[in-house]
């Protein structure tokens, strides 16, 4: 679409190319000769037709939406007229009112509905967050922005998706009108209490950032809905649980390398996959132990350790420089991101020189083994192995080892509940850290053993 000076000579005289339906002409201050004149208009175009008829026409912008009007034809009015009525039109847009509605109410093309808010939402707020807050929210608020779904999960089970998400629930719908019975029909699919409240979540985040825009002016119809009240699973571990869990971990078990004995052949070959399987049981088992044993000792959050450089270690100091924390709060708006640094144990020291031997070329401490870039994202094979050790319970997790460790520092070892909040980046939240913990009932067994010595009994 060429930009040009719209003349009166110059409508006139105008043709549509022949191997177009239609072309529009976009007034310019750059005349046909090349010369800057002033006056034109932005917006304002001259549209000719294949059949020679031709029109004024203005493409605007109103609530993030392009839009394009015809003002009229050539015989009605002229390109001085024709810029008198977009200047008018454009003072309209800047207070805020759409040209083309005549005050009687608005068109329902003017609406905006929920698809539109949703992906002016994507644009503005969700492109600056996390990818795994951009997948639950495409998966429960806007599924055509999420990534192709896997049709299985890590363990091989089939995913399956029995609700539909909201932006496709109420795609057409005009956004200021839905309803707290249009959210409770939508919340109402969801059976697990997590999947519930994480999309009322989402939806009604939609909604605040909608209003606190000014894009809509409502209340935000997702405040009248509660969310499920969630019980947690208790993960409870006696002293001698922790005890063997702690043995385990900093002795590892290993199985012993089979002997590659017997005739050449396919016994051979056999012999051969058995003690190659053996190894590599071996040596994720004991990556496994050093990963948690730096967990134990650390107090540290798995993805906290997952992402950690050998650089983040001074292993002459024994201190961590943890990069990845949540920040220390500065003042209501301001967060320190950089890292905190927290001292360490000598044996997580030997860890980090085993780690540093075997993975001499990686930066992270514990990577992947198919991209040395990227941090190792399970240990499933391993931590399957570890839980059929003797004394490890079943419901045994890697998140357990923080809870564990904390849970031993809050029984009355001489270290105060202020500084193990800090050093695990609590910032000195006993509430927080006091959740962490497993009420340990054998540390308290002198308390009742005194009162029977009180009592004589």
């Amino acid at each position: 679409m060429p930009n040009i000076f719209i003349t009166d000579t110059f409508v006139y005289t105008a043709k549509c190319p022949p191997e177009k339906d239609q072309e529009i002409f976009w007034d310019h201050p750059k005349g046909p000769d090349g010369r800057i004149r002033n006056g034109a208009v932005p917006g304002l175009g001259l549209r000719v037709t294949a059949n020679g008829i031709k029109s004024f026409v203005h493409a605007y912008t109103f609530r993030g939406r392009r839009k394009r009007k015809v003002l009229g034809s050539i015989n009605i009015m002229d390109i001085a007229s024709a810029r008198l009525a977009v200047n008018q039109r454009l003072q309209q847009l800047a207070a805020g009112e759409n040209p083309d509605i005549d005050g009687a109410g608005l068109d329902r093309a003017d609406l905006l509905t929920v698809r539109d808010i949703i992906d002016l939402y994507w644009e503005k707020r969700m492109s600056g967050l996390s990818e795994s807050h951009q997948y639950q929210f495409a998966l429960h608020v806007a599924a055509w922005h999420k990534r192709p779904p896997r049709l299985q999960t890590r363990r091989g089970r089939n995913v399956s998706k029995s609700y539909v998400d909201f932006g496709t629930m109420f795609a057409d719908r005009d956004f200021a009108s839905i309803k707290p019975l249009d959210i409770e029909r939508f919340t109402s699919q969801f059976q697990s209490p997590h999947s519930h409240n994480s999309a009322l979540k989402l939806t009604a985040a939609l909604y605040n950032w909608a209003i606190r825009m000014q894009v809509v002016d409502m209340r935000n119809p997702c405040d009248p809905i509660r969310e499920r009240k969630v019980v947690r699973q208790r993960r409870n571990y006696s002293t001698e649980q922790i005890e063997r869990i702690a043995h385990h971990i900093f002795n590892p078990v290993l199985e012993c390398l089979p002997e590659i004995t017997g005739p050449d052949g396919t016994a051979r070959r056999d012999a051969g996959l058995r003690k190659a399987h053996v190894a590599v049981a071996n040596d994720q088992m004991t990556e496994l132990c050093n990963f948690m044993g730096i967990l134990l000792l650390t107090m540290a959050r798995p993805n906290e350790l997952q992402k950690a450089e050998f650089a983040h270690f001074d292993l002459e100091q024994l201190i961590w420089h943890k990069h990845n924390t949540k920040g220390i709060k500065l003042s209501r708006a301001t967060y320190e991101y950089a890292y905190r640094s927290v001292p360490i144990h000598p044996r997580v020291a030997s860890m980090i020189r085993s780690q540093r031997a075997r993975w001499p070329a990686s930066a992270l401490v514990f990577p992947s083994h198919a991209d040395l870039s990227k941090p190792r994202d399970n240990f499933r094979k391993g931590l399957a192995r570890f839980k059929s050790l003797p004394g490890v319970p079943a419901h045994f997790q890697l998140y357990d080892l923080k809870r564990i460790a904390i849970s031993l520092m809050l029984t009355g070892y001489g270290v105060s509940r202020e500084a193990v909040s800090h050093y695990v980046d609590h910032k000195g939240n006993l509430e927080t850290t006091m959740i962490y913990d497993l009420g340990l009932v054998d540390p308290l067994r002198p308390v009742t053993e005194k009162l029977g010595d009180i009592l004589g009994v």
